[in-house]
């Protein structure tokens, strides 16, 4: 499988509480989150194919990525996620799953996911029932929708896609269309993306619910330690 990890962001949600470091270097128990994330896929996958992107200070975090694919994106400090991506659009031409770089899983949602055998996947949180976050909705075992500003959510994505041939190829072709038009407001999400997928007949994607497991996404300063409590305890609800 191939794996596809975001890590080019500066943190800015996070104020001053890394000290200058990128998020993907935070200590999980004893591990920088990105190194924890590799152990993890390699833990799991004999032979992983694994592409990283980085950015903000990547000659600090590229000692860390041994027998990865380094893509950088440049602009990191003028773009968003979307700049991320396209960046690593060459990636996108076999099946992957795509992980953001500040999730921490524990090692039994790392190995359920390592092992889903659907083609195409996106992880959310059923517990996890907040207007303001991105939002999917699912019926009969399917997404039906991914964004933001709708009513009848199922629950708040959790950063994880996983990508068939067919779907990862229309993925980077939606996207790059859209970036090819120039004017891309750096602050864009990939909805536009998704929402051209999930009306596609020929991808379905299966809801997989990190409910049941302990992770947790650093967006704010306060996440980093519920992160490392989440980790260290047996039970856990992410919130």
């Amino acid at each position: 499988m191939r794996y596809l990890i975001l890590a080019a962001g500066m943190g800015k949600r996070m104020g001053g509480a890394l000290a200058g470091l990128p998020k993907c270097m935070i200590d999980i128990d004893g591990e920088p989150l990105i190194a924890r994330l590799l152990r993890q896929i390699r833990q799991f996958d004999a032979q992983p194919d694994i592409h990283v992107v980085l950015g903000y200070k990547s000659q600090s975090v590229a000692p860390l990525l041994d027998g990865c694919r380094i893509i950088v994106n440049p602009f990191f400090d003028i773009t968003g996620i979307n700049a991320s991506i396209w960046f690593a659009r060459a990636s996108f031409d076999q099946p992957l799953l795509l992980i953001h770089g500040d999730i921490v899983l524990s090692d039994e949602l790392a190995a359920a996911l390592v092992a889903a055998p659907e083609s195409c996947l996106v992880a959310y949180d059923s517990n996890v029932l907040d207007d303001r976050e991105i939002n999917i909705a699912t019926e009969s075992n399917r997404v039906t929708r991914f964004g933001v500003n709708f009513s009848g959510f199922s629950g708040a994505y959790a950063g994880v896609l996983k990508l068939s041939a067919y779907a990862a190829g229309l993925f980077v072709e939606t996207l790059d269309q859209r970036i090819q038009r120039g004017f891309n407001d750096p602050r864009t999400y990939y909805f536009f993306v998704m929402r051209k997928l999930i009306a596609d007949p020929g991808v379905v994607f299966r809801p997989f619910d990190f409910s049941p497991f302990r992770w947790k996404e650093i967006d704010y300063a306060g996440d980093i330690v519920v992160a490392r409590e989440c980790i260290a305890v047996q039970t856990f609800r992410n919130v």
